[in-house]
């Protein structure tokens, strides 16, 4: 696997993700494991990914069992997805407290500027599909997870200095969700 520099805008979005993290955290599409270096020393961390990762597995089928992690965190992976509802479904199994998903955010700056100057609205070719709260939402709850926080995280346009605040405009939307009683 080809190794890279996390970028500092990527590092925020780890370190954001880690705020909402405790005990035992599945990371999802790991990747290089950016998030691993954002936590406490004291979570147990399991990186999964199907081209790496601590351990070698697809999203929509997950090697664990039933509410093995407290905590599954899905950063930038559900827009790559062909079955993305699939994915949440086993983030729900194998989770016993919390989801955390990161995905690009519907009403970024750079996409409504995008959209402005007439140019394609997707960034990345290779994203399948797009999110915004709702939609997170509705799938967290047909998970059985009730989302308990949303938010769109840093403020970019680009070819200017990303601002790290929240903002309805951010570059990323964030879904903390938590297991119904």
């Amino acid at each position: 696997m080809l190794q890279r520099t996390i970028s500092r805008i990527d590092l925020w979005r780890y370190r954001k993700v880690a705020q909402f993290c405790f005990g035992s955290v599945l990371d999802m599409g790991c990747g290089q494991q950016g998030l691993r270096n954002a936590l406490s020393p004291s979570i147990n961390y399991v990186g999964c990914d199907i081209d790496g990762g601590m351990v070698r597995g697809s999203a929509i089928s997950l090697p664990f069992l039933d509410r093995t992690f407290d905590i599954v965190v899905l950063c930038e992976i559900l827009e790559h997805l062909d079955a993305p509802g699939q994915a949440i479904r086993e983030a729900a199994r194998v989770a016993k407290n919390r989801i955390i998903i990161s995905v690009p955010n519907d009403y970024s700056l750079v996409r409504l500027a995008r959209l402005a100057l007439g140019r394609d609205v997707e960034i990345d070719d290779e994203h399948i599909v797009s999110y915004n709260a709702f939609n997170l939402r509705s799938m967290l709850a047909r998970s059985n997870f009730v989302t308990q926080k949303e938010f769109s995280f840093p403020l970019r346009l680009q070819l200017l200095p990303e601002i790290p605040i929240q903002s309805r405009f951010g570059y990323w939307q964030f879904s903390i969700a938590d297991r119904r009683n």
